[in-house]
């Protein structure tokens, strides 16, 4: 904490904390800090990290919550994937990505996209896909 007093008066009483976990009890990240003063919450920042792979497929998630005076101001999360493990099965989609974007629980934004290719000889092909 940190105190300031001006000719007897107190000017400031404020307070930062902070966490960070990172045990992979929920998410493998988790990590916040508050700034209070005067006992009265001013910022809060909270961010949330995981994700995971399995042979050629990722995929892994960011949040963030931003508050400033008791009010969210952000709450966001990021999300994708990412899956190339099409380029050694016969009839599968070489690469398929994804990415979405909430804020506040409401999808912003959606991306997904698939890519797939052959080539035999001087000949080659291939196909993209955007949704």
């Amino acid at each position: 904490g940190l105190a300031l007093r001006v000719d007897a008066k107190e000017e400031l009483d404020a307070t930062v904390s902070g966490t960070a976990d990172w045990s992979g009890t929920e998410e493998d990240l988790r990590a916040s800090m508050t700034v209070s003063n005067k006992q009265r919450e001013r910022l809060h920042m909270a961010m949330t990290a995981d994700g995971g792979s399995q042979d050629e497929a990722m995929a892994g998630s960011l949040g963030l919550l931003v508050r400033t005076d008791a009010d969210d101001k952000l709450d966001g999360h990021l999300s994708g994937a990412v899956d190339w493990s099409g380029m050694t099965d016969a009839n599968q989609t070489d690469l398929r990505a994804s990415m979405t974007v909430i804020n506040r629980n409401r999808e912003k934004l959606h991306m997904a996209m698939t890519a797939d290719g052959n080539s035999r000889f001087r000949e080659r092909d291939g196909s993209l896909g955007l949704l």
